[in-house]
């Protein structure tokens, strides 16, 4: 579809998942230990990372635009909106135009509690009801709108002349993240109205509206925006062709296009307060949209002498090895770790037995003993014999929220997982009617390298 806009280029800072956790509520003792360990974002370190980026936001001169996409606390606690709004004034107060969206994260809901930590104890924090949202933030994006869907909090924004937003509430339920129809057509309305002004519109929106990598939306495809295939057709075809998410705590730029042609991107965004810390920096004009990635090199918190990227990919690295360790050997530890990982303890108990045998292979064997245990050693490169499955596990995992995963075919790695899933296709061909064990088989495969466009900086064309 041809863009029409003639106007100078907007540029915007785009952050998401900042899961601030207030001091107040506790950042020592065993509960804290307990349950930061289940994470892979931070908790204490949250409001001096957040700190430290609307410091870079704010020395930068060029640029008053600020987006954020959602989950805004950790656990809806009152206490954590309240020590982030003045981190938040504290943009404006600097000439910041900021446009924000609450998620799933900062309210009381069926599926989240506002905690504290008060010693060996997990405790009630303050509840946010989630209508007190729109009161809390009016300053941050509503007081500017142009249009106000009010049962779903979303709203339109004219950002400059030439552009404007829609900042998407999708709280939706916890079976269901998605639009109601009245909210549907509230949009489309935006949409047609933007069009008949000559103005280019685009999404912020907080769970994925694509896929951001083949094996997502077959384990948690009730954390994508629902009928997320219909609403982006509907949405490249009417001539609005890009969206940003957050949720996943991943880096990734989605493409799709329609069966009319018409092209649609879906810039998903890691969380800022965990690996890898991503901050985009985008400019729009008439003919393309440049997406760069930018990361905080410093922030006030004592990190044992390790760079920002080191320590807050170890802790990461912890908590995906307690996973991967647990399944071998303590599967009552792997049951309590279940909802990080978007499972319940119900479903591990119920698989306990083929997780024990899948993680007593990934943390004694190497690839070079799985390959003969297989049959396919024949098939493995020299340099990934040595390496130890369950650390290649870890560095897929490490990847897949990184971005530009690099394990492309051709490389001893992805030839080592070829082998391996093609062997085990061959063992379970007899069982597997429907096919569901080889697609997924196929996804974790074509999940170990990137998909164009770049993840981290990229030019997407217009047209």
């Amino acid at each position: 579809m041809e863009m029409i806009f003639m106007a100078d280029p907007l540029k915007f800072y785009l952050i998401t998942d900042l899961h601030h956790y207030a001091p107040s509520l506790g950042t020592s003792g065993k509960a804290y230990e307990k349950w930061n360990n289940k994470e892979q974002k931070c908790l204490a370190e949250t409001g001096a990372i957040i700190d430290a980026a609307f410091s870079k936001l704010i020395a930068d001169k060029d640029i008053d635009i600020v987006l954020i996409a959602g989950d805004l606390t950790s656990t809806g606690a009152m206490e954590s909106h309240l020590d982030l709004l003045p981190k938040l004034q504290r943009l404006r107060d600097a000439g910041k135009q900021v446009y924000l969206i609450t998620a799933t994260h900062d309210f009381i809901s069926s599926e989240m509690e506002p905690l504290r930590c008060e010693g060996d104890e997990l405790l009630p924090a303050t509840p946010t009801p989630r209508p007190k949202l729109r009161e809390l933030y009016a300053d941050f994006g509503w007081d500017r709108a142009v249009s106000e869907h009010k049962e779903s909090f979303s709203y339109c924004v004219k950002l400059k002349k030439g552009f404007r937003l829609l900042c998407m509430n999708d709280d939706g339920t916890p079976e269901r993240h998605g639009y109601t129809e009245s909210q549907i057509e509230w949009m489309f309305s935006q949409i047609e109205e933007a069009k008949k002004n000559g103005d280019y519109i685009f999404v912020m929106n907080h769970h994925p509206c694509l896929p951001p990598n083949p094996i997502y939306p077959l384990f948690s495809k009730k954390d994508m925006l629902a009928d997320y295939d219909e609403i982006t057709t509907r949405l490249a075809d009417s001539g609005v062709n890009l969206v940003f998410t957050g949720h996943t705590h991943m880096q990734n730029i989605a493409v799709k296009r329609t069966e009319k042609g018409n092209v649609f991107y879906d810039v998903n965004t890691s969380s800022l307060v965990g690996y890898p810390t991503a901050i985009r920096k985008v400019t729009i004009d008439d003919e393309k949209i440049d997406v760069r990635t930018e990361q905080i090199d410093d922030f006030d918190f004592d990190r044992n002498g390790l760079s920002v990227n080191d320590y807050l990919k170890n802790h990461f690295t912890f908590f995906l090895n307690d996973i991967i360790s647990s399944m071998a050997y303590d599967i009552d530890h792997l049951a309590d770790l279940a909802p990080s990982f978007s499972m319940t303890a119900e479903t591990v108990y119920k698989l306990k037995v083929p997780l024990k045998i899948i993680g007593t292979l990934l943390n004694n064997r190497t690839v070079g003993a799985a390959a003969k245990y297989l049959g396919v050693s024949g098939k493995i490169d020299d340099r990934a014999r040595g390496i130890v499955l369950k650390d290649l596990v870890l560095q897929i995992m490490i990847n897949l929220y990184h971005g530009d995963e690099p394990f492309y075919p051709g490389t001893p790695e992805y030839g080592a997982m070829d082998a391996f899933m093609g062997r085990i296709k061959k063992l379970v061909r007899p069982f597997d009617k429907d096919g569901k064990i080889k697609g997924i088989l196929d996804a974790v495969l074509s999940s170990m390298y990137d998909a164009p466009p770049e993840d981290w900086n990229a030019v997407l064309p217009q047209k």
